[in-house]
């Protein structure tokens, strides 16, 4: 391969790029010429700042995420990473919650925050601990094992739990459902009423909803604050002030759902009906909970008077 010819090309500008600007430079009245020398001052200028603001490093601090296996227990301990709790083998059966607190070499140590079913474990149980998919390396990781040294039970439920460390580490597919985020508020209307579908009459809906969320009830107060967080066909959640959350609802209760969603295509409001659980309730910023509630039944109305419902399980 022949080298370059430095000189050609220097020529080459000097005469296609250089002559010609001091030609045009010579040619103007001396009075423009602090208009040109002004014009390429602000251009230096410019190109300078622009430059400063391109290579300046950036002063935010990133959380360095964990790069081994080992290095979770501690990522975990930091950031109050919050962990489903189910026994190996059974992901999709979530018995509680908990976050680490402590941890050594070789055990470490959890406080649970919603144990529904966490006292059905016992010692020496293999459990899986779920997270939010995180990296090693090139790969995502949302899940790993471990099994339990001991547990802190009383008459009022698990507390703490002391376990080996985490192995095991893999990806593992959470959610039959994709989750639709609710932005526009005024195209959702939601009613519960705490209940189970034991028969097919509609009279329930005749009541005062124990949660309205955008659709308010003159019998009722304190609903204008709520709102529909995500929708999908498992389930919804929502966000509600705590007045209206605590001491009324709890984990596992029976729910009755009316859901007024906007159809665009027909332009009207569309009725659905559903039968649910509520699955999770979680403090949002202290004067909210985030209610998450699972489908367990549809409904459908098979009467001209809208008395009936027939229930169908999802």
């Amino acid at each position: 391969m022949e080298k370059p010819d430095i000189q050609y090309l220097l020529d080459k500008i000097d005469t296609l790029i250089i002559a010609p600007v001091q030609n045009y430079l010579a040619a103007l009245p001396p009075e423009s010429m602090y208009l040109v020398l002004g014009a390429a001052g602000c251009i230096a200028l410019f190109a300078s700042l622009l430059a400063y603001l391109l290579l300046r490093p950036s002063r935010k601090k990133k959380t360095k995420g964990p790069e081994t296996p080992q290095d979770f227990t501690s990522f975990f301990k930091k950031n109050g990473t919050i962990m489903d709790i189910a026994a190996a083998g059974s992901h999709d059966k979530v018995l509680g919650r908990a976050v680490l607190t402590q941890l050594t070499e070789d055990r470490i140590r959890l406080e649970i925050i919603e144990g529904t079913g966490i006292s059905t474990l016992s010692a020496s149980a293999e459990i899986m601990l779920m997270f939010p998919p995180e990296k090693i390396g090139s790969s995502r990781v949302n899940s790993c094992k471990s099994t339990i040294l001991d547990l802190e039970c009383s008459e009022d439920g698990c507390g703490r739990m002391t376990l080996t460390p985490p192995s095991d580490f893999s990806q593992i597919k959470r959610r039959r459902h994709k989750r639709k985020r609710v932005i526009d508020q005024q195209f959702i209307r939601v009613k519960f009423w705490l209940g189970t579908p034991d028969t097919d009459e509609t009279s329930f809906a005749d009541a005062a909803p124990n949660l309205a969320v955008n659709s308010y009830d003159p019998r009722s107060t304190g609903h204008e604050e709520n709102q529909v967080i995500n929708i999908s066909n498992g389930g919804i959640g929502v966000s509600a002030h705590h007045t209206l959350v605590d001491s009324k609802f709890n984990i596992n209760d029976d729910v009755l759902i009316n859901i007024f969603m906007f159809n665009f295509r027909q332009k009207i409001f569309k009725p659905y009906w559903y039968a649910g659980k509520i699955r999770t309730i979680e403090e949002i910023d202290g004067k909210s909970y985030r209610l998450g509630v699972e489908f367990t039944m549809s409904g459908k109305i098979h009467d001209e008077n809208e008395q009936y419902i027939d229930w169908s399980k999802i």
